[in-house]
């Protein structure tokens, strides 16, 4: 199994205008975070649980980066679609054809930016799902 470096990942955000913005230069942490339900059918008399397939699923991708106010980076552009509909690219293992991509249509529901008084300024992103599944694919 070929083992993947943190650093090569990729992660682009739509901004306002509907362009991608690769946002991965400025990333510490990405994580995707990936669920599904197993809904229960156990009856009052049964002492083990009966689980079903095909329960709903949900997802969430958060993220820290190092602030940046330039125009097309960070704060611009998630200030910008803050409770906004976009969408994201996620590539675990970097952005050439054949690497792994997850994306789907988000909502951003949080946006927090920190300053410490001996630290880099720093924020963090929650993406929501706004419609539909996560998806998985590679890049062409």
């Amino acid at each position: 199994m070929a083992r993947v470096l943190a650093r090569n990942a990729s992660l682009g955000i739509d901004s306002s205008a509907g362009a991608c913005v690769a946002l991965s230069a400025r990333a510490s942490t990405i994580a995707l975070s990936w669920t599904a339900e197993a809904p229960e059918t156990t009856a009052f008399g049964e002492i083990s649980r009966s689980r079903l397939q095909d329960g709903l699923q949900d997802y969430e991708l958060t993220a820290d980066m190092f602030f940046d106010a330039a125009a097309g980076n960070v704060d611009v552009t998630l200030a910008a679609i803050m409770g906004a509909s976009t969408r994201f690219i996620f590539g675990p293992n970097g952005s050439s054809s054949g690497c792994n991509m997850y994306s789907g249509c988000v909502i951003l529901t949080n946006y927090s930016i920190n300053f410490g008084v001996a630290d880099a300024a720093t924020v963090s992103l929650t993406l929501t799902p706004r419609s539909g599944s996560l998806t998985r694919g590679t890049f062409a």
